[in-house]
This record gives C-alpha cells, structure tokens and sequence, in this order.
C-alpha cells in the first residue's frame, strides 16, 4: 500500500479485501479487548458499593463506550470478511476511529472537568441545607 491511496476517495469508498492472517486477528483482539474492558468497568461499577456517584458514572459512561465500540468494530469486520459491499468500504472505519476519539473525550471532559465542578456544588448544596428547616 501507497501512502499516497489515503488522500485518494477511491480507497476509503472501496470494497476492502479480506483481512486475513495477522491483520484479521490483530482486528478481532483489539474489539475483543475492549469489549472485555467495558465488561470488567460494569462489573466493577455494580459490584463496589463504596465509590463515589462521580466514579461510578465515569465507569458507566466508559463501559457503554468500550462496549458499543468494540460491538461495532466486530460488526464491520464481520461485513469486511463477508464482503459486503456498501458496510465494509474503509470509511466506515474512519468514522469508527472519528467517533471513538469524540465519544473518549467526552467521558475525559466529564472526569476532569464537570465531575469536580458537580462535586463542589453538591458540597454547597449539602452546607445550605443543614441550615432550611426540614419538612
């Protein structure tokens, strides 16, 4: 392959060859890891009771990533191996790629930024409260 196919539409709208060998397999365990990885985040979200909301949202929001990821990525390579034409054209994979980054940074934004500002806020809420008379 020529560096020079990507900058070409033909190779992103073009119906791929069969992985097959290491290529195939290197596919199928990066899906497959990152299905397992959102399995062991819920696993671990539901079974530990002591974390914080904060921590167990960002291990929900992490899980339904690696999973919903991983499902589609075994889904376009099934439709490649199967060559079907219109779902195993290279592009999907670019917007597989696309929509991995921005979905990883939003659950980032969320764990870095909104999470202490939601925290400092409950703080605040909770130190007025104790001061309104209760129902």
């Amino acid at each position: 392959m020529q560096i020079q196919n990507i900058l070409k539409g033909s190779y992103w709208f073009y119906q791929p060859f069969i992985a097959v060998g290491a290529v195939r397999w290197f596919w199928i365990v990066i899906f497959l890891v990152m299905i397992l990885a959102g399995l062991i985040a819920k696993i671990v979200r539901v079974a530990n009771n002591k974390m914080s909301g904060g921590t167990q949202e960002v291990l929900r929001r992490a899980g339904n990533l690696l999973i919903t990821m991983g499902c589609l990525g075994w889904l376009w390579m099934f439709f490649r191996q199967q060559q079907v034409s219109f779902l195993a054209w290279r592009f999907w994979l670019l917007l597989w790629v696309a929509l991995l980054v921005w979905w990883t940074l939003k659950v980032v934004y969320y764990a870095t930024k909104r999470l202490p500002l939601i925290s400092t806020e409950q703080a605040k809420r909770d130190l007025q409260s104790k001061y309104l008379p209760k129902k």
